[in-house]
């Protein structure tokens, strides 16, 4: 009968040493991930997230936010905007604005850094005036009008330009 309960005792003390084994068992295959079906996180450039950051706010009646957005990526990026519109000015660039051609597009939106800061110069702009604040909106204008070659994709699938919309804003301020 010793002998039974000796066995019975040595069987019990490898039980829990068992079911630990089992639980990290378990535990680690839940706790691994797939990593061929796992898609990455996606996230846009500053300059992208910004600028779709400040449209959405303008768009939601946020006018400071947009401001707050807008100057994230006109602070941030201005320098490389202004020196690839003095590069696209020199080489005497043609950029379409309304419907263009794949090829077309893709040559814009190369220049994104620029479409994005006119873009965003445009939104405080917008967003200025939406507040009363008219100084505030001449002078984003004034800043948008002097990227002539930045063009800003429209939804509706063609390219407008900040510039000539800035003036337009312009007359209708003074």
């Amino acid at each position: 009968m010793t002998n039974d309960n000796s066995t019975y005792l040595r069987r019990m003390t490898h039980w829990p040493l068992v079911m630990a084994f089992i639980a990290c068992t378990i535990l680690a295959a839940f706790g691994q991930k797939n990593k061929e079906t796992e898609t990455p996180p996606t996230q846009k450039p500053l300059n992208e997230q910004a600028t779709a950051d400040a449209w959405d706010a303008y768009n939601s009646g946020k006018y400071e936010a947009a401001i707050t957005n807008a100057r994230l990526c006109i602070d941030e990026f201005r320098g490389a905007a202004s020196i690839m519109q003095d590069k696209l000015k020199k080489e005497k660039a043609n950029l379409p604005t309304g419907a263009v051609s794949d090829d077309v597009k893709r040559k814009i939106q190369t220049n994104g850094l620029l479409n994005d800061v006119a873009t965003c110069y445009f939104i405080e702009g917008r967003s200025a005036e939406k507040l009363g604040r008219k100084d505030q909106a001449m002078k984003a204008y004034e800043r948008a009008r002097k990227y002539t070659y930045a063009r800003t994709w429209d939804t509706k699938g063609w390219f407008w330009s900040p510039a000539e919309a800035a003036d337009g804003r312009i007359e209708g301020l003074r």
